[in-house]
């Protein structure tokens, strides 16, 4: 099958799955395709369908929790659809481009609306689909309109009036679609004085957050008026370990994978935890990591 993959993208076969998630978790996964455009991707998946062969769509995976069971199916990657085009202050950007890679070249042409966005890890795809943000601005206040491949295999482009979206949630997330690429509103503005700020921003982070170790960032959304960390922390839990998992000693709402921690070691932190809040505050702590399980899958032949 690596042959007949081969005409969609570039492929590699058993993927060890723990270099591609910012947890550094997983199995591997039988195949790891990067299909060369968006007509391809399309070919891709009409192959897949055809063949019953499972496939997961991976973008930077850093808000993740991958098993750790190996995958006999297909990963697929979108690094190769990062097309980006600014015309009368909107930017055209397809969904594998770095998020901070949007941030910096609309910088570079003098917009600085999007900004707070630096940092913040992923594809533009991925956080589009979970309107990503920090310091009070999200994704989806720069958005005019989202462009997806249907349940289909459709090509649509839809206006952000119709598109159900929240605090770190949209209707993306709850439908079989694969997002392909946004349009984003830009605004000119001092440029020193948004660089100061990104910097600012950055230090802030190096400075309450576990940058520089294993993790997939926010474990929990933060419920209404409240912060999780602090819900967290103030029940004891900075510093506790489940095996190699260990919530974050900087900052309680990170899980930090220590050494070679597993997803389930990570996963019973999570439940231990929602479980506390639960049951000292009566607050349903909401996951803002997504939890991928595999189901059962078999070994395909080449």
């Amino acid at each position: 099958m690596k042959a007949e993959l081969a005409q969609f993208g570039d492929i590699l076969t058993d993927v060890d799955l723990k270099k591609y998630n910012t947890y550094g978790i997983g199995g591997k996964a039988q195949y790891l395709i990067k299909p060369f455009d968006r007509q391809n991707l399309i070919f891709l998946l009409t192959f897949l369908k055809d063949k019953k062969i499972s496939y997961y769509l991976l973008g930077h995976g850093s808000n993740v929790i991958l098993p750790d069971e190996d995958f006999f199916g297909v990963i697929i990657k979108l690094d190769h659809l990062n097309h980006f085009e600014i015309t009368n202050d909107l930017v055209r950007v397809e969904a594998g481009l770095p998020l901070n890679q949007l941030v910096n070249k609309t910088l570079n042409e003098g917009y600085t609306n999007l900004v707070a966005l630096a940092g913040i890890p992923g594809t533009v795809g991925a956080a589009v689909r979970g309107n990503a943000g920090a310091f009070k601005h999200e994704i989806f206040n720069d958005v005019r309109d989202v462009t997806i491949l249907n349940e289909n295999l459709e090509v649509e482009t839809l206006p952000r009036k119709k598109i159900n979206y929240a605090y770190r949630q949209t209707a993306f997330q709850k439908r079989n679609i694969i997002i392909l690429g946004a349009t984003l509103k830009l605004e000119k503005g001092d440029v020193s004085l948004a660089q100061e700020l990104r910097e600012n921003n950055w230090q802030y982070r190096l400075n309450h957050q576990p940058i520089g170790t294993k993790n997939a960032g926010s474990v929990f959304k933060n419920p209404t008026n409240m912060a999780a960390g602090k819900l967290i922390e103030d029940l004891g839990f900075k510093g506790q370990m489940v095996g190699d998992a260990q919530v974050s000693l900087k900052h309680a709402n990170f899980i930090v994978n220590t050494n070679e921690a597993k997803a389930v070691d990570i996963l019973t932190l999570i439940k231990n935890m929602q479980k506390a809040v639960r049951a000292n505050y009566d607050i349903n702590l909401e996951l803002e990591q997504i939890v991928v399980e595999w189901g059962k899958n078999e070994r395909k032949e080449d």
